[in-house]
């Protein structure tokens, strides 16, 4: 229950700060939801970064392309090579979830590295 909450944090702070910095904000909410995350395992903060970022990044797609009746999406999928709007979105979901769990990740090792005793937990 404590992980979907920070998932849930981490999906509101990243859109918040998408509004005043670039692609790299989800890095960031990740970044801070890591040092929030109580330390549960290195496995467990990129599992809770990947699932905030690809949520965020994949909804708003999402959302962006509904708006737009998916046509944005169809002509820049035939601009790489005749890739599908769904393939888009996917991909879209997956690099946000891959930011966002080097944000956590960063953050559980960056706490590793200033508290001794968490290391016999690194890899759990």
């Amino acid at each position: 229950m404590r992980n979907l909450a920070l998932v849930v944090l981490m999906i509101a702070l990243g859109a918040l700060l998408h509004q005043f910095l670039p692609w790299w904000a989800i890095w960031c909410a990740g970044l801070v939801v890591g040092l929030i995350l109580p330390t549960e395992g290195a496995v467990k903060a990129f599992a809770v970064g990947i699932l905030g970022g690809a949520i965020l990044w994949g909804g708003y797609a999402f959302w962006l392309n509904l708006q737009n009746g998916g046509v944005m999406a169809s002509r820049i999928g035939a601009l790489f090579g005749g890739q599908s709007a769904t393939t888009l979105l996917l991909l879209t979901a997956l690099f946000g979830g891959l930011f966002g769990g080097l944000g956590t990740l960063c953050a559980y090792f960056g706490k590793m590295l200033f508290h001794r005793n968490l290391a016999a937990d690194s890899l759990k």
